[in-house]
C-alpha cells in the first residue's frame, strides 16, 4: 500500500487531466480534491460516528467548517465509485449537462472521463485501502455553484472526496 498521507497530492495530480477534459468547453471550472487523511483508530461505530470522522477530516485541514448534519452511509461500499463515475460521465460535471450550447462530448471522451474517474478511485484505494463505508457529508462550499462531498472510510483511514464546479 502507498503512503496514505500522500493521497491528497496524488489525487490532485491524477485529477488534472479529468478536470481539463471536463472544462474544455465551459466557462466554469471543475474541481476534484481529496481532503486531509485522518486515522480511524479510536472511533467506534455508533450514533453519528461518521459525522465525527467528517469533522476530524475538516479539523485536520483547519477549514473551520463545522459538520451540521449526520452522515448517512450508502448501502454499498462501492457507491462512492459509482457516484464519481456518474458525475463525470452523465451527471452535472459533464459539460453538456450544464450548458445547452456546450459541445456535446463524443462517446470516446465520455469513456475517457469514466476511465480517468476509475483511475482516481483506484489511486485512492491504493493509498488508503478498500473503502468499506461512505456517505454524503456537508462541507464548505464558498464560491461553488455545485458541490458534493463524499466521506470515505477504510479500515484505517478517513478522508473526504470533494467534487465541485465553481466560477
Amino acid at each position: 500500500m502507498l503512503n496514505p498521507l500522500d493521497a491528497p497530492d496524488a489525487v490532485s495530480a491524477a485529477a488534472e487531466p479529468l478536470e481539463d477534459l471536463l472544462d474544455d468547453c465551459n466557462p466554469f471550472v471543475s474541481s476534484i480534491e481529496l481532503s486531509h487523511v485522518v486515522p480511524v483508530a479510536g472511533t467506534t461505530p455508533g450514533h453519528d460516528w461518521m459525522k465525527g470522522l467528517s469533522q476530524a477530516v475538516y479539523d485536520a485541514g483547519a477549514s473551520g467548517h463545522r459538520v451540521g448534519t449526520s452522515v448517512v452511509p450508502f448501502g454499498s461500499p462501492r457507491a462512492w465509485r459509482d457516484i464519481l463515475r456518474r458525475e463525470v460521465t452523465d451527471g452535472i460535471m459533464q459539460p453538456a449537462k450544464r450548458w445547452p450550447d456546450a459541445d456535446l462530448r463524443t462517446p470516446a471522451e465520455i469513456r475517457q472521463a469514466g476511465e480517468l474517474a476509475d483511475g482516481i478511485a483506484d489511486l485512492i484505494e491504493a493509498h488508503l485501502g478498500p473503502v468499506r463505508i461512505s456517505g454524503n457529508v456537508d462541507g464548505p462550499h464558498t464560491g461553488y455553484i455545485w458541490w458534493r462531498n463524499l466521506l470515505l472510510v477504510t479500515s484505517d483511514w478517513a478522508t473526504i472526496l470533494h467534487l465541485g464546479i465553481f466560477d
